[in-house]
């Protein structure tokens, strides 16, 4: 069952609801069919139309305990399970846990942080859903490629890794200087460098000089269809156009981890 089922069968339990309202997908599941052909609801016509009634409440409150076990708020996985029994019934906003790692002091969340010290101890400093603050961002996609990025940048960057994908409202709360995208160089690695750039007009996707060699002879075969966001289809910015096609003609994409290994 899903988040929809859930609003239907509960707004079905406060009483009469017109057939044509309620969600073709609904009508054509088997719960749906059971229930009539049980008489628990019962189809009835009215003038032009049709509307839907419990006619059996002790069977249909049966009915919503087996499908719907609980009323939990949110759309956590546990909640989803208790409410749905199915962890992911209803698409959850990304989290928003953020890895830093660099030699800088930054400002998190209004408090002056050593990043050094953090990152000479612990390896990283992590926050959550933080209000940051700093010179130079470097924004990078996979975890191996943070925790080795140094190899690749100099040492004025402060190094950001977010654990699920960066949306608008998490770059709202990012004030930097100067900002570099590091991401997989395929559509969805596109798309988040231009949602980057969108908040920070000034950011650059980084880009191996020789990029096109590298591709040619490190991409792989793509584990699943990608499709071009309106973001990524309207870039007019040169380096985008040319990553853009490389992978649609060829269907395979480079993974940043290369760059490790290869300069």
């Amino acid at each position: 069952m899903k988040e929809i089922d859930f609003k239907y069968y509960q707004e079905q339990k406060e009483g009469e609801i017109s057939f044509s309202k309620i969600p073709t997908g609904i009508i054509k599941s088997s719960a749906f069919r059971n229930l009539t052909e049980a008489n628990i609801l019962h189809i009835t016509k009215t003038g032009r139309g049709k509307t839907v009634k419990v006619i059996n409440p002790p069977a249909y409150e049966k009915f919503l305990k087996t499908h719907f076990p609980e009323e939990v708020a949110g759309n956590s996985r546990a909640a989803n399970i208790s409410k749905l029994r199915n962890s992911k019934a209803v698409k959850r906003t990304g989290s928003n846990i953020s890895f830093l790692r660099g030699t800088e002091k930054i400002s998190v969340n209004g408090h002056e942080v050593d990043l050094a010290e953090f990152t000479r101890l612990y390896g990283l400093f992590s926050a959550y859903n933080p209000e940051l603050t700093l010179d130079k961002l470097c924004i990078i996609e996979n975890l191996e490629t943070f925790l080795n990025a140094d190899k690749i940048f100099n040492h004025s960057y402060t190094f950001l890794h977010k654990y699920g994908r960066v949306g608008i409202e998490f770059l709202k709360k990012l004030k930097a200087n100067e900002v570099i995208v590091f991401s997989d160089y395929d559509l969805i690695g596109l798309d988040e460098y231009l949602k980057v750039k969108e908040c920070f007009p000034g950011a650059i996707l980084h880009v191996p000089d020789n990029f096109s060699g590298l591709f040619e002879k490190y991409s792989a075969p793509l584990r699943e269809k990608q499709l071009a966001t309106i973001r990524v289809k309207k870039s007019s910015e040169p380096i985008v156009i040319q990553i853009r096609e490389i992978v649609l003609r060829s269907n395979r994409f480079l993974e940043q981890e290369i760059l490790l290994l290869v300069k």
